[in-house]
């Protein structure tokens, strides 16, 4: 076949079906990730139709054939012609940053916790774990199977995300610029900020703190050990008595954090809405406490939600506590466990 020709048999098949126009776009957008599965699934999203005929109608026309790990490619020596054609027929990306504040308005959860986890995540995931089965995992968990479907459904429909599946390795992509993607997080970590930092919680912990820091210091000058070691006593006071760093957005998570030092004790405090697997595994500051509002369900499954995990769950010191309900840690701290009453835990699990 011409090159001529080829081009003009998928302009004729575009001309007679636009689906075939759609189809064809996708191919840009996903370099190369473009087995059946994947073209299917995207095309549906879009179209809301099956894909599959048009697929064998493109291989009897001779413009696709079928390479190795069963990709959908171009026939060989017609890949300028067909790129070409792919970026002009490749669907627009949608609006990010409205998609972000409809999310927002509409309290989507779901969708802002894929967001999220997207921005994080890139195309490859952790260590043992693909991005798709982070992100399919975490939502179905803190949700329901069901609403990371309709999540996922939507994404791809709205042209914010793109499917992908290479070596037998799915992703969720956001084909977005990265100036988009920076932009996003930004309001991401703001609205989040906001939201965090109007929960009743942080002012309690603030305030037992507060508490706590003052007590210690009171119980230094008492001992007067400023004098004693034969230093200014405001600086022993902050530095060896107790300093809290008050709470601050962390750059990589969705959390408040701060420090918090009591007489010989040190304690990463965490204040988050939900704790997926995603982010307790990566979080790498210990001894820590995440404060959050229903214990996270995979906390049966440890052993696999730490799998080949660094450092291993054993190195860790890691506690999660539900205010005026429990606690689960797998470590002894009295700092934490100062804390915990404070926050009316009466039963501290092993984690």
């Amino acid at each position: 076949m011409l090159l001529e020709e080829y081009k003009n048999t998928i302009l004729s098949l575009v001309k007679e079906n636009e689906d075939v126009k759609t189809l064809i776009g996708l191919f840009h957008l996903m370099d190369g990730c473009t087995t059946e599965e994947a073209l299917v699934k995207n095309f549906n999203a879009l179209t809301g139709k099956d894909g599959k005929d048009l697929l064998k109608l493109l291989r009897q026309k001779q413009i696709l054939k079928i390479g190795a790990h069963d990709a959908y490619l171009c026939l060989g020596g017609y890949e300028e012609i067909f790129n070409v054609l792919a970026a002009e027929y490749s669907p627009p990306p949608g609006d990010l940053l409205a998609y972000f504040e409809k999310a927002v308005e509409e309290e989507d959860k779901a969708t802002l916790k894929a967001l999220y986890l997207l921005l994080e995540l890139g195309r490859h995931g952790l260590l043992g774990s693909t991005q798709y089965e982070i992100l399919k995992t975490d939502i179905s968990e803190i949700f329901t199977p069901a609403v990371f479907q309709s999540v996922e459904e939507r994404l791809i429909r709205d042209r914010i995300c793109v499917y992908g599946e290479k070596y037998e390795t799915e992703f969720l992509d956001l084909y977005q610029s990265d100036a988009k993607k920076s932009e996003l997080k930004e309001r991401m970590w703001a609205w989040k900020a906001k939201e965090l930092t109007e929960l009743p919680v942080k002012k309690q912990l603030e305030k037992l703190i507060g508490e706590l820091v003052r007590g210690a210091r009171e119980r230094m000058k008492k001992r007067g050990f400023a004098d004693t070691l034969g230093i200014p006593e405001s600086e022993t006071v902050e530095e060896t008595a107790g300093y809290f760093s008050g709470f601050e957005m962390d750059d990589s998570f969705l959390f408040l954090t701060s420090d918090l030092l009591l007489e010989h004790d040190t304690l990463h405090i965490v204040i988050v809405d939900s704790l997926s697997r995603f982010e307790a595994r990566d979080w790498k500051n210990f001894p820590v406490v995440f404060v959050t509002d229903t214990m996270p369900r995979w906390l049966g499954k440890r052993g696999v939600v730490f799998k080949a995990a660094y450092p291993v769950l054993s190195d860790r010191k890691i506690a999660i506590a539900v205010p005026n309900k429990g606690a689960y840690s797998n470590f002894k701290q009295r700092l934490l466990y100062l804390l915990l009453d404070r926050l009316e835990v009466e039963e501290i699990s092993e984690f």
